[in-house]
């Protein structure tokens, strides 16, 4: 997934753009210039190509009148923009015309040779051009008028960012030809990823520092581990949003997502002085939901308390506050010391064969026949309960199974909780996780 950022002055409805190309509110809009304080980012499918679109506004500083250091910061801005992106939209104020700030980001924009399509916003009336030939004198090929706030000319706007994206690459047609299994390594800042990734290699690949946030770029390293080769992808940590101030922690974040992506495992580090947090939670919810195998590596065990149950509790604590990802092998390890981690190329290349095992069809059907017959199926409540017909497996990674019933309507999370269990039960699905499909026996393509 590639990256489009939108750049320009405060003030110009960069946010309100984003909101509208996403179809939905994520950003804080106001009239108040450099109100927009966070970098945020939204995912996009458009013209069969997904990317990862980024509102970078809130370029004003905090200082006396507002104002005064206002150019450097955009000229951080932009090259951050330029740095990390693909492609730029870069938004002006159609009824300001063309101000001197803007003249300034065009030069930068020219001088980095990017692609950029000029959107020269607020045309709330289509058949007013003057200020979209003001726009074209700065020297951009692609100019186009829109209006985010009435949904003008966002389709074509649309047309011009997939153009910038190169096409979509498949992760897994990667490992096939390199042998390799791309391995991303993330977690919370100043976690050990750059420390794990460097006693991995034997070498000091990634710059490892007591600063949280170090790592700004994703690090790509090639180790062999038992015969079987692995593409290290470290990654900065992720930060609460609240916490992103600096552009450059911004694209770290948006890398992270991207890393994330290009794997086929996650191995999300926790620290064992402080496990389980929201952010970890949130971060490992995030890689099930991409669909990415997961071995969870709770790391500085070497400066847990020296408790002979301490395993066991840190253990029971995972389990309680993390349900959703108890099918994960969880290595109790230090990147310092070096201990634990010798289990680690194993756990990977276990989890990425599970996330590509498949059950035989007749046993799944046997499943329908000869288990669930026993469980006490949904109903709506008037006599009606769900039947399950047959099952089969969709071909692809994660593993997805296709429940063939009678309506799809009939049944529940804790149904599709138990359903998965059982699965679970058939095979080592462990660290992979499961998609459930009901479809109604008159659906002619469920999957």
């Amino acid at each position: 997934m590639g990256i489009i950022a939108i750049v320009g002055r405060p003030n110009v409805g960069k946010s309100s753009l984003f909101n509208r190309l996403l179809g939905r509110r994520e950003a804080i809009v106001d009239d108040f210039p450099g109100v927009t304080r966070d970098r945020l980012y939204g995912e996009m499918e458009w013209g069969g190509k997904r990317f990862y679109i980024v509102d970078t506004g809130g370029i004003m500083g905090d200082t006396a009148d507002g104002s005064a250091d206002i150019m450097d910061k955009m000229a951080i801005q932009v090259k951050h923009a330029l740095g990390e992106s693909d492609g730029v939209i870069f938004v002006l104020d159609g009824r300001d015309g063309v101000a001197p700030m803007d003249a300034e980001i065009a030069s930068m924009l020219r001088r980095s040779g990017r692609r950029v399509v000029v959107a020269v916003n607020k045309l709330d009336n289509p058949g007013n051009l003057d200020a979209v030939y003001d726009a074209a004198s700065l020297g951009f090929e692609k100019v186009l008028p829109v209006s985010a706030v009435h949904n003008f000319n966002m389709g074509d706007l649309l047309d011009e960012m997939a153009a910038f994206l190169p096409d979509d690459r498949s992760d897994a047609g990667e490992e096939e030809i390199s042998g390799e299994i791309p391995v991303a390594l993330v977690g919370r800042p100043n976690v050990g990823k750059s420390s794990l990734l460097n006693a991995l290699a034997g070498s000091d690949r990634s710059l490892v520092s007591e600063i949280p946030g170090t790592t700004r770029d994703v690090v790509d390293c090639v180790v062999e581990l038992d015969g079987q080769k692995y593409r290290f992808l470290d990654t900065a940590g992720l930060r609460r949003k609240s916490k992103i101030d600096e552009d450059v922690e911004y694209y770290s974040a948006v890398r992270t997502y991207q890393a994330i992506d290009r794997c086929r495992v996650a191995v999300v580090l926790l620290d064992a002085a402080e496990i389980a947090t929201d952010q970890d939670k949130r971060l490992l919810s995030h890689v099930l939901r991409r669909g990415r195998g997961l071995v969870i590596a709770v790391n500085k065990w070497d400066l847990a308390p020296k408790n002979a149950k301490i395993g066991d509790t840190i253990r029971e604590k995972l389990r309680d506050e993390l349900p959703f990802a108890e099918h994960a092998p969880v290595i109790f390890m230090s990147a310092l010391t070096k201990r634990g981690i010798d289990k680690l190329g194993s756990r990977i290349s276990a989890v990425n064969e599970n996330t590509r095992r498949r059950i035989p069809t007749s046993e799944l059907n046997r499943l329908v026949r000869e288990v669930l017959v026993f469980e006490r199926m949904p109903g709506d409540g008037r006599g009606r309960y769900l039947k399950i017909y047959f099952c089969t497996q969709a071909d692809g990674s994660p593993p997805a199974f296709v429940f063939f019933v009678n309506d799809e309507k009939l049944a529940g999370k804790p149904f599709e909780r138990r359903l998965e269990n059982i699965l679970r039960g058939m095979a080592d699905f462990s660290g992979a996780p499961i998609r459930l499909f009901l479809r109604n026996k008159k659906d002619k393509n469920p999957a």
